[in-house]
């Protein structure tokens, strides 16, 4: 097999796993490979579509149900210890082709996966003294395995995570993984 497939191969792999783990113990996951958001936030989806920046709501705090959850990085603030995110929907395989069909995009789409973001709504959580952080080999400009997830610190999310798909793990409120989704 060449090696650029073995990897997409072995990349599709991991995320299949994390969402079946997912799936097994977040209150937010649904079938299909799916992550639900909130139903008293989800707004209907409308296809292809997206709000503007203009149309954003200003951020807040709000719970997020325990699990991990596809975000896409706002803001960081180091100092206070906080990230500012928009709470997508990510999907793969057959679902990721439905979901893309529905919205009037590519189906099934490139990659074997699809994100949908059905609401404007930031969220603000607190980071966990002891969160980890990744983000890929890509994002960080360095050689080999693309997809690959290296630690880095808070500042380094900050500087370089900005508008960035990442898995938030959320516990009791609190954000105690951010790891970078690589997205060929």
């Amino acid at each position: 097999m060449h090696p650029r497939l073995r990897f997409v191969a072995l990349a599709g792999l991991a995320v299949v796993l994390a969402v079946v783990v997912t799936a097994c113990g977040s209150d937010d996951a649904t079938s299909g490979g799916e992550t639900a958001q909130p139903a008293a936030t989800a707004a209907p989806a409308q296809p292809g579509a997206t709000a503007a920046p203009s149309t954003r709501q200003p951020a807040e705090t709000a719970q997020l149900g325990n699990g991990r959850h596809p975000v896409i990085v706002k803001q960081v603030n180091v100092a206070g210890r906080t990230v500012t995110f928009d709470l997508i929907q990510w999907f793969e395989g057959e679902a990721a082709a439905k979901a893309a069909a529905e919205d009037g995009e590519e189906s099934p789409p490139p990659n074997d996966y699809y994100t949908r973001n059905v609401n404007p709504r930031l969220r603000t959580l607190p980071i966990a003294a002891d969160a980890r952080f990744t983000l890929t080999r890509l994002t960080l400009g360095q050689g080999g395995n693309a997809a690959l997830g290296v630690q880095v610190d808070l500042a380094k999310v900050a500087a370089n995570g900005r508008g960035h798909l990442f898995w938030a793990t959320v516990h009791d409120g609190r954000v105690l993984r951010l790891e970078e989704q690589y997205t060929p």
